[in-house]
């Protein structure tokens, strides 16, 4: 859904990897009709995960330190879409930039916004929105693509942005541009917000409980099956709530689906998973200060499978 290259481990500038992410083609506000924003957040999870096992590759090839460099063109990028920063392009861009500074700020070094798509001073005013100052400090807007070769050398950069780098492995298209580009997005491909229980037999969710989660507070909903089975959840978030489950075992919780900060936008959040005979608990947590509390409506229930 989104349009990327390829990390090739093979090409790199002066033991950087590069990684380029083009804005045109996407529609964000689309991607949310189809998949929850958590789906979209593990996605970013994974592609760090990538860029961990190519760092790793680097360094024991060359015994010095590598890091990842990343060229966002922003060029097609609605901006009205992030100036509100209650709209979801931009609750998933502020989280996502969340997940880069708490767990992953030593894998990319700077991220090289090129081609934006209104004068710089705005485009700084609405990134400060979205991230925080360490973070702020690895961005660099380029005003002209040319600039890439001051920070990257010219076989690193694809040659659609001036450089001599192309990718011939049949991913990109064109090879040239080194990405690939997303597929579009169909109204058929929307889910109903019901959509995780109307693929497990149900027209509706289960009965569920719904409750309020207080400033650094945590609630939990619990549930039991003595058979294995399929655990299917789903669940609505008023604002940024830490989500996880555990299963109690012997007085001990055993993680089964990590922690993710999130919140729902267009879609339910939801998903599934098998298990076996025990207590599992959904657990919420209000990691913000503010006065309000986050308000929850979620469901949970084991399937035989």
């Amino acid at each position: 859904r989104f349009h990327i290259s390829q990390l090739n481990y093979e090409v790199t500038s002066k033991n950087l990897h590069v990684f380029v992410q083009r804005m045109d083609g996407m529609d964000i506000k689309e991607i949310l009709k189809i998949m929850p924003l958590s789906y979209v957040l593990h996605s970013y999870f994974m592609l760090q995960e990538n860029f961990s096992r190519a760092i790793a590759h680097t360094e024991r090839e060359t015994g010095k330190p590598s890091s990842v460099v990343c060229i966002l063109d922003l060029k097609g990028l609605n901006l009205m879409d992030f100036m509100n920063p209650l709209s979801g392009p931009a609750q998933l861009a502020r989280l996502v930039v969340q997940i880069w500074a708490e767990y992953f700020s030593d894998h990319l070094c700077k991220l090289l916004l090129i081609n934006p798509p209104g004068i710089i001073s705005v485009m700084w005013q609405v990134t400060k929105r979205l991230v925080d100052p360490n973070t702020a400090e690895k961005l660099a807007f380029l005003s002209n693509i040319e600039d890439l070769k001051k920070y990257l050398e010219p076989e690193s950069i694809p040659i659609e942005y001036g450089g001599t780098y192309r990718d011939d492995t049949g991913y990109a298209d064109p090879p040239e541009g080194a990405c690939k580009p997303p597929r579009k997005i169909i109204k058929d491909e929307y889910k109903a917000q019901d959509y995780i229980w109307n693929e497990n037999g149900l027209l509706k969710a289960p009965k569920g409980k719904s409750f309020s989660v207080k400033s650094f507070h945590t609630s939990e909903y619990s549930v039991k099956t003595s058979t294995a089975g399929k655990l299917v959840w789903s669940y609505t978030s008023s604002g940024d709530i830490d989500f996880e489950i555990v299963r109690k075992d012997a007085g001990k919780e055993i993680a089964i689906w990590p922690k993710i900060t999130v919140t729902s936008l267009k879609l339910p959040e939801f998903g599934e998973k098998l298990v076996t005979p025990g207590e599992y608990i959904l657990k919420f947590t209000n990691p913000s200060n503010t006065w309000f509390p986050v308000k929850i409506n979620c469901a949970g229930e084991v399937f035989n499978v």
